[in-house]
């Protein structure tokens, strides 16, 4: 069940939603593997340290072999050396890009929105609800997290680009605002409120239940 809610926070009714997640089943495995691979692809390799090639100089040998009575050494760019190459330091060519197939993150998503549903988390706006300014948003979430016994970060608020000047209100408050077309499964994963505004619940569904008829077919 969704349930709807107007520019005030106040519970309107709730209707049934999302029908084609009915026989799901949530697969919490899949869930985590995506997350941790959208996690690794935002991992970057900044830290570089030179090995022994790449370090200036060390190119004449630094005494003769013999007859000084000190070891031997054949350049200073030995990794024993200080200002010397640095043997297993870090680089900046790792890769960790993970591949996450299109069908896993799919199943992903529809995981994370049964999840929700099955603890009743998952809310919807009133057709044309304006939250535009600060103040307003910011009393829309404390009354909806008194409500649901919630934390402002922990609530995700779902929207469609023609939604996003109505909801400006809530870019500076604790709560998550997240582009339906653009969603990050960990983000999601991180919300415990799902609050669509009524386009991107109908964008939602409507994306959700083309999948489950293609499985079928």
């Amino acid at each position: 069940m969704v349930q709807t809610l107007d520019k005030t926070a106040k519970l309107l009714g709730s209707e049934a939603r999302f029908t084609a997640l009915n026989d799901f089943e949530i697969k919490y495995d899949l869930l985590a593997e995506v997350i941790r691979a959208e996690l690794s692809n935002l991992r970057t390799s900044n830290a570089h340290t030179k090995i022994r090639s790449e370090v200036r100089g060390g190119g004449k040998k630094p005494w003769k072999q013999k007859g000084t009575g000190r070891a031997r050494h054949g350049s200073i760019r030995s990794p024993i050396w200080k200002g010397g190459g640095v043997t297993f330091g870090p680089r900046n060519t790792t890769n960790w890009h993970l591949k996450i197939n299109k069908s896993a993150r799919l199943a992903a998503l529809k995981s994370i929105i049964k999840d929700r549903l099955i603890d009743d988390t998952v809310f919807s706006l009133k057709a044309k609800t304006m939250v535009d300014k600060t103040k307003d948003a910011a009393t829309w979430l404390d009354k909806h997290c008194e409500q649901t016994q919630t934390r402002q970060n922990h609530i995700a608020v779902l929207y469609t680009p023609a939604d996003k000047a109505a909801l400006i209100g809530f870019k500076n408050t604790g709560a998550l605002l997240v582009n339906v077309n653009n969603m990050k499964i960990h983000k999601l994963a991180n919300a415990h409120n799902l609050v669509f505004t009524a386009a991107a619940l109908e964008k939602m569904e409507e994306k959700l239940s083309k999948i489950s008829r293609k499985k079928l077919v």
